[in-house]
């Protein structure tokens, strides 16, 4: 049940948001935030695009990974929400690029 296409992207862009929430499928401080998949990459950065804090969704085990199609770098994000399971390596480096990481 994800939005994509042309239609998601102009939809995206004519709007603005405060706070855009993206969700991670790999999130690293030297590789950056990355999707599955070119086209949901696309919707990522068009979000990312709109708003003016971003907030990264992800449980410990996509920390320290990545996948295929890239949405920009770690540092985009303002805030980073993820579990206990996240490797303590990967939160400090992240917080090392200015990315408040919260443990939920």
């Amino acid at each position: 049940g994800a939005l994509t296409g042309p239609l998601t992207l102009a939809s995206l862009s004519a709007l603005r948001f405060d706070t855009a929430v993206i969700g991670c499928c790999g999130v690293s401080a030297a590789e950056g935030l990355t999707a599955y998949d070119l086209d949901d990459a696309a919707v990522k950065k068009a979000g990312i695009a709109s708003a003016r804090r971003i907030i990264g969704a992800a449980d410990g085990s996509k920390l320290g990974r990545t996948a295929s199609a890239y949405v920009g770098p770690s540092a985009l994000l303002h805030t980073l929400v993820t579990d206990s399971t996240a490797p303590a390596e990967e939160v400090a480096a992240l917080e090392g690029t200015s990315t408040v990481v919260k443990t939920a």
